[in-house]
């Protein structure tokens, strides 16, 4: 009977590599993205969609490493190149055995699934674990060796109801950082994964090779992105929270299934994860001894920053080492909706994101991407200042919806 089974299972598997040509039908009917196909390996498949690298990833966990790894083998040895041995060990002069330090705590905790995607990878990228590893912690390097960590960093924006005046919800999201990541930034990538177990395609924004969810939506339209809450350091003994939101978008469907998830969550830092379906947006604050879910202010209306503004939290956890830049960026982001309360687009969103802090708005000159999402419609626009304007990707084809 076992044996059926994984017969069976190593069927179905199989079964769901594509085979199709792009812009064409599949054989369940589904329409390819209007995207160009610049490579295929293993069944997996890089496209280019107006200079953004998507790459399309289907099998088990290890199949979808190695399609990773050599369709993105390039960009992946590159970056090692610019991030690890540039600026991180010639510039900022980080010892080599400090990050894989550094990396080997990161990686050590993550589900075996998500290991195999990162031993895969470097099975096809030309680095090898040791680099492939290194290189998925390449966020967390200056963080964790306290080299960088400037508070205050990320932006939030949801609009629904009567502030999209019968228009789908939207969501903006402002990816911040230290300045130094814009080197960084051109190697960004959508990676959507589709194992052969069961659970909901995801589709994730990242830099190549870096295996987590900072910014994601699944084949539901669930769409989470984190902020860094008030600086409360690192519980590295525990599973970092962005392969926990990864499982999150492999598991869960909509806002109220997963509302349940983040109240059983301990995460490994202090974060702010802002979550939306097609219908509410909630914010969930995260410190490192719980987690609470903290409702728009009004109904149709969220912003977040990197502070906890949840009532039931004490003044230390709310205070703690929050700058005024973070509380500006939210208010500003408060009255821009009103400003534009009953005209939420996606046009909108992208306009009200791109709006300087000086100048009303939430972006800073340590804005490395920005996102506006559309759960309905399984929606993605994406823009790098300084590199590529608003672009966007309609990846309701690759998440199976189409």
């Amino acid at each position: 009977m076992r044996k059926g089974v994984l017969v069976l299972l190593l069927a179905f598997c199989l079964s769901i590599l594509p085979g199709d040509t792009p812009g064409h039908a599949n054989a369940t009917g589904q329409s390819r993205p209007m995207m160009s196909l610049s490579a295929e390996f293993e069944g997996g498949r890089l496209y280019d969609a107006g200079g953004v690298k998507v790459l399309e990833l289907s099998g088990t966990y290890r199949q979808m490493g190695r399609q990773y790894g050599a369709l993105l083998g390039r960009d992946l040895q590159a970056l090692y190149h610019v991030a690890i041995e540039a600026a991180f060990s010639r510039e900022k002069g980080i010892p080599m055995e400090r990050m894989r330090q550094v990396a080997q705590a990161v990686y050590a905790p993550y589900p075996k699934r998500y290991r195999d995607i990162l031993l895969g990878m470097a099975e096809t990228s030309g680095l090898g674990l040791d680099k492939q590893v290194i290189l998925n912690a390449m966020e967390w390097i200056p963080k964790i060796g306290h080299l960088s960590y400037d508070q205050g960093h990320c932006s939030g924006l949801a609009a629904w109801g009567p502030y999209s005046s019968g228009e789908p919800l939207v969501f903006g999201r402002n990816n911040d950082d230290d300045p130094l990541f814009r080197d960084f930034a051109k190697f960004l990538v959508v990676a959507v994964f589709k194992p052969c177990d069961g659970s909901f395609p995801v589709a994730v924004v990242n830099y190549a090779g870096a295996l987590y969810v900072p910014t994601g939506m699944n084949s539901e339209g669930l769409f989470l992105e984190m902020n860094a809450g008030p600086w409360m350091g690192f519980a590295l003994d525990r599973v970092s929270i962005f392969t926990t939101l990864f499982s999150f978008l492999q598991d869960f469907a909509s806002l109220s299934e997963v509302s349940r998830a983040f109240r059983g969550m301990l995460p490994n830092l202090s974060s702010i994860v802002n979550a939306a379906d097609s219908h509410k947006a909630t914010s969930f604050e995260s410190s490192l001894s719980d987690t609470r879910p903290v409702e728009p202010v009004t109904d149709g209306l969220l912003a977040a920053t990197n502070h906890f503004v949840g009532s039931s939290w004490s003044l230390a956890q709310v205070d703690d080492r929050v700058g005024g830049m973070t509380l500006k960026r939210r208010s500003n982001l408060l009255s821009l909706g009103e400003t534009y309360k009953g005209f939420f687009s996606p046009e909108t969103m992208m306009k009200v994101m791109d709006i300087p802090l000086e100048n009303g708005g939430a972006t800073v000159d340590g804005t490395i991407y920005q996102v506006v999402a559309v759960p309905k419609a399984l929606q993605f626009w994406i823009k790098v200042p300084g590199f590529r304007e608003w672009t966007k990707l309609n990846l309701a084809p690759l998440l199976g919806k189409e």
